[in-house]
């Protein structure tokens, strides 16, 4: 694998056409720019996103962090890239959402991802009806947030868009972890409401899903 390189988001389609069947190669050199996107005022370094979730090769770790990182960046445009190539993995069966939940977990901890941003990125996909993709990255996503390691600014609204995917899908699966300790911590905040409501609506799905 190559390695010492970047790329700074200039000729995208050039920059896959070196490499069209490596893509985590590629991902890892777009990921400064991707980066600059989140944490500065970069823009445009998501272009290449869509491109690389439709190029050849595994979809590794490497596409997944510079996915993830995507999902939070500054500018609306830029997410929507990212929405575009989360959405473009899970059409071709290739997307962890596990991964993607946990490197997203790991970017908002860091401070790289921003919750309010993340929240925005991935109520556009869920509104594509991609409700089920969506509550299965928040779900690997969420306890970084609920552990209260990262920034707790729109966590609130992560945890809306939670329930409202699983309301929407159905989802039935286990809560996150530190879902319930939230829940208990009594109050009308948003993000206690949201933490019962959440819960509540697990609970519903596990009882209704065939034994």
């Amino acid at each position: 694998m190559a390695t010492g390189r970047c790329w700074d988001g200039d000729g995208d389609a050039a920059l896959v056409a070196t490499l069209p069947e490596d893509r985590e190669t590629l991902a890892a050199w777009s990921l400064p720019a991707i980066t600059s996107c989140a944490l500065h005022e970069g823009r445009g370094g998501t272009t290449v996103l869509p491109l690389l979730a439709a190029a050849g090769g595994p979809a590794g770790p490497a596409l997944h962090l510079a996915v993830a990182t995507g999902l939070g960046a500054r500018h609306a445009e830029d997410r929507l890239r990212a929405v575009d190539a989360l959405l473009a993995l899970a059409a071709r069966g290739e997307l962890d959402a596990v991964r993607l939940g946990s490197d997203l977990g790991e970017q908002m901890t860091l401070g790289t991802v921003k919750p309010n941003r993340l929240a925005d990125s991935l109520r556009t996909a869920a509104a594509t009806g991609a409700c089920a993709t969506t509550w299965s990255v928040l779900a690997a996503a969420l306890p970084a947030l609920l552990a209260g390691t990262a920034d707790p600014r729109g966590t609130g609204d992560l945890l809306e868009m939670a329930a409202d995917c699983v309301e929407e899908s159905a989802a039935a699966s286990s809560h996150p972890a530190g879902l319930a300790a939230v829940a208990a911590r009594g109050g009308r905040s948003r993000l206690v409401t949201q933490a019962i409501r959440l819960g509540k609506a697990l609970d519903r799905n596990q009882e209704l899903a065939p034994a």
